[in-house]
């Protein structure tokens, strides 16, 4: 099917899925909610029957052990649309972050679609980029696959003026999920809080690569600014100041993680030293959005 996942990967796909729902009350009394594509009814509880209730919702079996007539209310279950957000500033050259940020947002695209939730996938860097709008049905992916691989870097990272580009022109809510390093110079914070404000569900991937989570050079180096003015500068790394990174990058995750937490946001985090296979099947089924 393409070149970003081989037909054996999405074949193991098959068997998972996105468990993220949007549910809103059934309601029993006169209720005319016709299944359709993407939609389904799980039963939530029962209230006992008032006069003008729908009879189709009566458990009858109950009536004849109780002599009461109860009626079942259910949830209504939707599609979701699924917004991919995938970063492509420059700092996602670091480590192929970008390569493994396309293929993980091809396999989740794969994921929703086959679900027959709408998808959608929006490139940013300093600001949202066009994408593709909200599209459902399995033949989607081939066009989906094809934007995506198309995808290249450039400009700086700003994840707060993105999202709220985004927040300005949908209000629907869904599921919203943020493929990036997260290496954004002015934060974050502003930006996850208007995705929860608008009633979407954020779900952050944060994409680090071996050089960013444990860089091995020592001694004289040549720095470079890779989202700035792209100039390189002298510099000397000794074990202290390695020490240091790895301190302060360690309390950049776990604040990126509590504030994740505060909002009621999944937070994952993937190196791109691990397969592919493993970040889906292993890591990210340990949280709530898959399964």
């Amino acid at each position: 099917m393409s070149t970003l996942l081989d037909e054996e990967f999405l074949r193991r796909l098959e068997r998972l899925q996105l468990v993220f729902r949007q549910r809103s009350r059934g309601r029993p009394l006169g209720s005319r909610l016709a299944p359709r594509a993407g939609m389904s009814l799980e039963f939530a509880e029962y209230r006992q029957y008032h006069p003008g209730d729908d009879f189709r919702y009566v458990d009858w079996n109950l009536y004849g052990r109780l002599d009461r007539l109860f009626i079942k209310v259910f949830t209504r279950e939707e599609d979701v649309p699924v917004y991919l957000f995938v970063d492509v500033s420059r700092s996602m050259e670091i480590g192929d972050k970008l390569a493994y940020g396309v293929k993980l947002a091809a396999a989740l695209a794969y994921l929703a679609l086959k679900d027959l939730n709408r998808v959608a996938v929006f490139p940013f860097a300093s600001r949202l980029q066009g994408g593709v709008p909200p599209r459902s049905g399995a033949r989607q992916v081939f066009e989906i696959f094809r934007y995506l691989r198309g995808l290249e870097s450039a400009g700086e990272t700003s994840i707060n003026e993105s999202l709220a580009d985004f927040c300005q022109q949908h209000h629907e809510g869904g599921l919203a999920i943020l493929i990036s390093d997260m290496l954004s110079e002015e934060g974050y914070q502003e930006g996850l809080a208007c995705l929860r404000w608008h009633r979407f569900q954020p779900v952050v991937l944060q994409l680090l690569a071996p050089p960013d989570l444990a860089p091995l050079a020592g001694g004289e180096v040549r720095l470079v600014d890779v989202e700035g003015s792209g100039r390189a500068k002298p510099a000397y790394l000794g074990a202290q100041t390695l020490g240091a990174y790895r301190a302060r990058l360690s309390a950049y995750r776990r604040e990126l993680e509590a504030f994740c937490q505060q909002l009621s946001c999944d937070y994952f985090l993937l190196s791109t030293a691990n397969p592919l296979e493993q970040s889906i099947f292993e890591t990210l089924r340990r949280g709530v959005f898959l399964k």
